[in-house]
C-alpha cells in the first residue's frame, strides 16, 4: 500500500503550493510545528517564491459541528496571526485570505 502524503510543497508556476492535512489524532502543537516546517522547507527549496498554503482538517469538530478549540486556535491565531506574514495566500476551512503586504521571506 502506498504511503499517503500529509504535507508537501509543489511548484505551481508563479506560486509554490504548500499542502497539509491535519488528521484527527493531530493536536495543535504537532500541526503548528508541521506548518512552520513546511513554510521553512518551501523557502529552502524555492527561495523567495510566492507561497500559497492549502490546509485541510479531518475531524476536530465540537458537538455543534464547529471546529474544536485546537483547530480554531490553529487557523485563527497561529495561521492568520503568526504564519500568514510568510505566505502570499492562505486557504483553510475557516477562511481564505490574501496577504495585503509583501510576503516575508525571512523565515526563522
Amino acid at each position: 500500500m502506498a504511503k499517503q502524503v500529509r504535507s508537501k510543497v509543489v511548484p505551481a508556476g508563479k506560486m509554490a503550493a504548500l499542502y497539509h492535512v491535519v488528521y484527527e489524532h493531530e493536536g495543535f502543537e504537532e500541526s503548528a510545528q508541521i506548518l512552520f516546517k513546511l513554510i521553512r522547507r518551501a523557502q529552502e527549496v524555492q527561495p523567495n517564491q510566492k507561497r500559497g498554503l492549502f490546509l485541510d482538517i479531518e475531524g476536530h469538530r465540537n458537538s455543534q459541528g464547529g471546529f474544536d478549540a485546537d483547530m480554531l486556535e490553529l487557523q485563527k491565531d497561529f495561521l492568520l496571526g503568526s504564519l500568514s506574514r510568510f505566505l502570499t495566500e492562505v486557504h483553510c476551512p475557516l477562511f481564505h485570505a490574501t496577504n495585503p503586504k509583501e510576503q516575508d521571506n525571512d523565515v526563522p
